[in-house]
């Protein structure tokens, strides 16, 4: 099942992706990757957090603009491993036709490994794929067990 990501639009200047992750922080919510992305005076900051709905309200009650697109807000989580690493998993996609359209990966392990974030054009396939490949897609409560 595909995760819920967070695209928030701020100026690209100092001090708007601290304003975001203080929003964040006195809600209690808690971040689990980001990737900040930038085109001329705009940003864009993708999260995953442990309560997307609740962090949307949140963000967009501080004044925030968030991204309301589905192309914009479903990501795949992928545990990597020794046996399933980043090339093995982009390979998979790639041989199936499936492009990934961006990726990043988490600050906070899962046992230990990394979880690489991708945004594929159909996540319902590319999971299908994966799994029947024997990766290990992540849900939001494998996520949530790692940030209590």
């Amino acid at each position: 099942m595909p995760l819920s990501q967070l695209s928030v639009f701020v100026e690209n200047k100092p001090g708007w992706m601290s304003k975001v992750i203080s929003c964040l922080d006195e809600a209690k919510i808690k971040v689990f990757a980001l990737s900040i992305a930038e085109a001329g005076e705009v940003g864009l900051i993708r999260l995953i957090v442990n309560d997307p709905e609740r962090a949307s309200k949140v963000l967009e009650a501080a004044g925030f603009s968030l991204a309301k697109s589905r192309r914009n807000t479903e990501v795949t989580a992928v545990l990597i491993t020794e046996k399933n690493n980043i090339s093995k998993v982009t390979k998979v996609l790639a041989e199936n036709d499936v492009n990934i359209e961006y990726a990043y990966s988490s600050g906070t392990p899962v046992e230990g490994k990394l979880v690489l974030v991708l945004r594929v054009a159909d996540t319902g396939k590319a999971e299908k794929i994966l799994k029947a490949n024997h990766v290990r897609v992540l849900s939001l409560d494998d996520l949530k067990k790692q940030l209590q």
